[in-house]
């Protein structure tokens, strides 16, 4: 696949990557969507988009978008897992604010590997979001499906990675505030009949098991 990869433009690597970023619950990406994202014209994308659909990496559906095949969604997914990986790399070890790795993240994630990529994947101790608690995709390029469970569920020494917050928009915000965000890693060290204490980011935060049971985790590698 690496080699397979190489041989795609990073034109249409970044088409593929934006597809996929875009669809949700396997709705088609609109045209327009696409010209928004790369600031050109509706006519330029269109004609790319046919190319890509003469390639077999995706469909598209008249007044509706495009949608990856298996095959673009496969490629789309090893851009995707390179992608992340640095985000993680960069923000969680070598201090990157976010929008900062993610730039570099798209420099690097053209020129990296499958050794490469499998050794960093290692390095970071398997991650399965990116510091916006975005899934990476699998090693073989397949979507990962990842089930969190409510913070409430783990007990005092685990430590464990933040999905998402399913609670009101101020709610959320706030939790941000306190550094409960996607993609980040809390620790936990109590809990009682009524609340739990996380350090998070240097700091101990004690949280209401009534919010708490409406933050999703994943354990932490």
């Amino acid at each position: 696949m690496a080699e397979k990869l190489i041989s795609l433009s990073e034109n249409v690597q970044m088409y593929l990557v934006s597809i996929a970023r875009s669809c949700e619950n396997d709705q088609p990406v609109p045209l327009s969507q696409l010209a928004e994202d790369f600031s050109i014209s509706a006519s330029s994308v269109n004609e790319m988009c046919r190319k890509l659909e003469k390639q077999g990496y995706l469909t598209y559906q008249p007044y509706k978008g495009v949608l990856l095949t298996p095959n673009g969604k496969e490629k789309a997914n090893y851009i995707l897992r390179r992608h992340r990986l640095w985000e993680v790399f960069l923000v969680n070890k070598l201090g990157f604010n976010y929008e900062d790795a993610h730039e570099a993240a798209c420099q690097l994630e053209h020129v990296t590997t499958s050794a490469l990529a499998d050794q960093l994947d290692t390095f970071l101790g398997n991650p399965k979001v990116n510091p916006l608690g975005e899934l990476i995709p699998a090693g073989r390029g397949d979507s990962q499906v990842v089930n969190g469970l409510p913070l409430t569920s783990f007990s005092p020494g685990q430590q464990v990675h933040v999905l998402y917050c399913e609670d009101d928009v101020s709610t959320v915000e706030y939790l941000a505030e306190q550094g409960i965000r996607p993609g980040g890693i809390l620790l936990i060290q109590a809990v009682t009949s009524e609340s739990l204490l996380l350090q998070v980011s240097g700091q101990r935060i004690a949280l209401a098991n009534a919010l708490a049971e409406n933050i999703y985790v994943v354990l932490e590698n």
